[in-house]
């Protein structure tokens, strides 16, 4: 997906004849005509990629240690660590419609009355936060594994030239706000992943800095930094967050905040592209 900025070019076609005592006639205007410009992003998409790249030995081997944590049985240790691998995979959203196969085996949502249906973490989240139990998700973490694993060895032939991962972080924010934030949710670890989504939007100011205007980085910078200032109250441990069940309204009306400011500010950038 590629930014564009329309521009409008006018064609004025006037057919003058020569002053040989001929009658001159009136001026032709040609109809008006948009010509889309599209601006190439692709150097800073596939920098991005390195990026989650980097993270993905992490994400496979602690993905495997969650598997192991079900298989033996322990609830407590597969509840703590599932929202830090989870981490790993709300850093490759702004990747994510370059692996939309993949992306619903790894986090296709539960639907009501059809949870044998999901597949993924959607799925596990649903037998450690809601059933409270790791029995029967056996299968369900082999195959996270496995897809985990696979989007692992497909990431560095994979194409995402075509993706603008500045206007795709605009629409990860705008779901957090305004879905995320305000839906019940399976496993209440959405301070995990704002910071995670944070963690990445930083990198991508930092890797869009030379193609936006002072000012937007400047307003993105500013909301980043007050964004974490929110997420960091709520820290309580190195990687360790209050869960979000806990927050008052006013307190979930502070961070969705928060979080569509920056939405706004990566908006400005976006849109001062050049």
């Amino acid at each position: 997906m590629k930014n564009s900025k329309k521009i409008m070019i006018a064609l004025l076609a006037v057919g003058l004849l020569s002053a040989c005592g001929t009658k001159e006639e009136n001026p032709v205007t040609e109809p008006v005509e948009q010509q889309e410009i599209k601006i190439d992003v692709a150097d800073e998409a596939e920098q991005y990629k390195s990026l989650v790249m980097g993270q993905m030995d992490s994400f496979t081997a602690d993905t495997e240690l969650l598997a192991t944590y079900v298989k033996e049985g322990k609830l407590e240790e597969a509840q703590k660590l599932y929202p830090l691998v989870t981490m790993y995979y709300e850093r490759m959203q702004p990747l994510a419609s370059n692996f939309q196969e993949l992306d619903v085996k790894i986090n296709s949502e539960v639907e009501e009355g059809k949870e044998a249906e999901a597949s993924g973490f959607q799925s596990l989240a649903h037998g450690l936060f809601v059933e409270k139990k790791t029995a029967g998700y056996e299968g369900v973490t082999d195959e996270l594994v496995e897809n985990v694993k696979a989007l692992q060895s497909e990431l560095p032939t994979m194409d995402v030239s075509e993706n603008n991962v500045l206007a795709s972080a605009i629409t990860m924010f705008n779901t957090m706000a305004t879905n995320r934030l305000s839906a019940q949710s399976i496993s209440n670890n959405e301070v995990y992943a704002v910071k995670a989504q944070t963690e990445a939007a930083e990198d991508l100011l930092e890797i869009f800095i030379p193609r936006v205007s002072t000012e937007s980085a400047e307003t993105t910078s500013e909301a980043l930094k007050e964004l974490n200032e929110i997420v960091a109250y709520y820290e309580i441990g190195k990687e360790d967050y209050v869960n979000y069940s806990f927050f008052t309204a006013k307190q979930k009306e502070e961070l969705k905040t928060g979080v569509q400011r920056v939405g706004s500010a990566l908006q400005e950038m976006n849109d001062s592209l050049k």
